[in-house]
């Protein structure tokens, strides 16, 4: 029978476990919940009704071919806060992606759809991620720090390593909280075992039957030859967090020298940049160089290139001993250090942004209904031009009496010389 220091000791464990992986990197308060609600304030002075009515009558907008304003839309998925809106309001953003009004979707739009998402289906983020050109949905530097964070507390790695990939491929490489977050992402998932280093990236769609008649071909002659950019067009998982690690690491200034080189090497490694990383391996940490050692180990079973050996050579016999403390709790630790002072900066943007949004908003709507008052006006003024118009031939009527009587001789005389000459034609026949 186990003792009761025994068992305490196992609950224990177990209990710090559980508390490991369901914690959060970013403070409470960094999701700005409270400022983030207050926005019913400023959009019940739209008069919008309620939630469930103004959202239907946006949808109605897009029936038989019509189209709601980038305003509309806005407002509509602003105010949902209940779980069976989602579907609706999702696909309020897909018919405005497109339509002719695409183009003026506000920013303020994607980041309320994502917040909602967030609460009742997080697993969709990765679709819009996944599917950025029917969607048109990106996150901001403050709403992708949140939605990795959620990842995080899930113990949803890949997810978060997938959000961080999407990122990267936007270029948002600005915010140093953000890079580092990516950057310990990355290193978690790098830590993972091999079977377990997946990424969302989406399945291939079927194709449905298109008549030939409604496709429309586009010539683009710059385009001739297939080319692989190494950005937008990478489907691997190592070469998307490589590539991340490597863009991170270079890009985040607060990072110091050892944390820097070790990031970018394992980063090269990889994304097969193997001539980089052989120049940084032999300096890197003792925790990179043994996740890199146990990669190029795992291809043994195949002929290795001259890199690849080279590396190994340099990192010498890694020992499991010599492995030292983790590479994302290295990052971690780090993190830690400059946290309070960016989440500070990031959080006072964003409830600048929040208050900019609310204030375009109200300007968009003023506008709009202007534009409204404006075409009614303007047929009510048509429609007076034209009684004008009506009324002055009546009255001009007695006016031109004499010119009308004159004409209508005129047309009785050609009438009766007309029927003259039929007679003729027929007498000598």
């Amino acid at each position: 029978m186990l003792s009761k220091q025994i068992i305490r000791s196992f609950l224990t464990r177990n209990r710090n476990f559980h508390k490991t992986i369901k914690s959060k990197v970013l403070s409470p308060g960094f999701s700005l919940e409270k400022e983030w609600t207050g926005r019913h304030v400023a959009l019940g002075k739209l008069g919008l009704g309620g939630d469930y009515e103004w959202i239907s009558a946006v949808q109605k907008k897009f029936i038989g071919g019509g189209y709601a304003s980038a305003v509309d839309v806005d407002a509509a998925v602003c105010v949902a806060e209940q779980k069976d809106q989602v579907d609706d309001v999702i696909e309020l953003l897909y018919k405005l992606r497109h339509s002719v009004k695409a183009a003026e979707k506000l920013e303020s739009s994607e980041y309320a759809l994502v917040r909602l998402l967030l609460k009742y289906q997080p697993e969709t983020i990765l679709t819009l991620a996944n599917d950025p050109i029917n969607y048109g949905v990106f996150l901001n530097q403050h709403l992708a720090c949140i939605v990795i964070d959620h990842f995080i507390k899930s113990s949803n790695i890949q997810s978060a390593a997938r959000i961080v990939t999407w990122m990267i491929q936007q270029e948002e490489l600005e915010n140093e909280l953000l890079n580092v977050l990516g950057l310990y992402v990355c290193a978690k998932w790098a830590e993972l075992p091999v079977d377990q280093q997946t990424l969302e990236l989406g399945g291939v769609e079927e194709e449905e039957d298109v008549n030939d008649d409604d496709i429309r071909t586009f010539k683009f002659p710059y385009l001739k030859n297939d080319s692989f950019d190494e950005h937008f067009d990478l489907t691997n998982p190592n070469h998307l967090i490589g590539k991340s690690l490597m863009w991170l690491s270079r890009d985040t200034s607060s990072l110091n020298k050892d944390l820097k080189s070790s990031l970018n090497a394992l980063g090269a490694v990889l994304f097969e940049k193997l001539a980089e990383a052989e120049s940084t391996i032999s300096t890197s940490l003792p925790s990179v160089k043994h996740l890199v050692a146990e990669r190029l180990k795992a291809e043994e079973g195949e002929e290795q290139s001259e890199d690849v050996k080279k590396i190994l050579e340099k990192i010498g016999e890694t020992q499991k001993s010599e492995e030292g403390q983790k590479l994302s709790d290295m990052v971690l630790e780090h993190f830690k250090t400059i946290q309070a002072a960016e989440e500070e900066k990031l959080c006072s943007e964003q409830v600048k942004l929040y208050s900019a949004w609310n204030e375009r908003r109200q300007i968009l709507v003023k506008s709009q209904a202007q534009k409204v008052l404006l075409r009614v006006r303007q047929d009510e003024i048509r429609a007076e031009l034209k009684q004008l118009d009506e009324q002055e031939e009546q009255m001009s009527f007695f006016k031109n009496r004499l010119q009308w009587e004159k004409r209508a001789a005129e047309n009785t005389q050609i009438d009766e010389e007309s029927k003259e000459r039929h007679k003729k034609r027929e007498s000598a026949v």
